[in-house]
């Protein structure tokens, strides 16, 4: 295995071989998967409400939100799109996570106004 594409081979085969393995000893489990795989993450979509609620109420220049944790979040959530859109050509995961990208992407944004607010406050303030 002197490249990546042969790992890369190998890993697809046995991939295949355990999804094939799966499916055919437990014939419920690839709907059952695909349908907690979206609910979970569609659902997940909600989850950001608290968070952007949160952010956008805060007085304090929204602090206690890593800015760098949300945008991995939202770095991970885009490269998903891409996967599921070139790897698998699956629209309905990419809007998935499309979803969790803005959601991500409005926290950033809101986060990013408070601090430069708070910042400009400060600056007044002292200044």
């Amino acid at each position: 295995m002197g490249d990546f594409s042969e790992l890369q081979m190998v890993l697809q085969l046995v991939g295949e071989d355990i999804r094939a393995y799966l499916s055919t000893t437990y014939p419920w489990l690839p709907i059952t998967v695909v349908a907690g795989f979206s609910l979970a993450n569609s659902i997940r979509v909600l989850a950001y409400v608290p968070q952007i609620l949160k952010a956008s109420r805060d007085e304090n220049g929204a602090t206690a939100i890593s800015f760098v944790t949300w945008g991995l979040f939202l770095l991970s959530h885009i490269t998903t799109v891409a996967y599921a859109l070139v790897q698998l050509a699956d629209v309905v995961m990419a809007l998935i996570f499309l979803g969790n990208a803005l959601a991500c992407l409005t926290i950033l944004v809101i986060v990013a106004a408070k601090r430069r607010r708070h910042s400009q406050a400060n600056s007044r303030a002292n200044g």
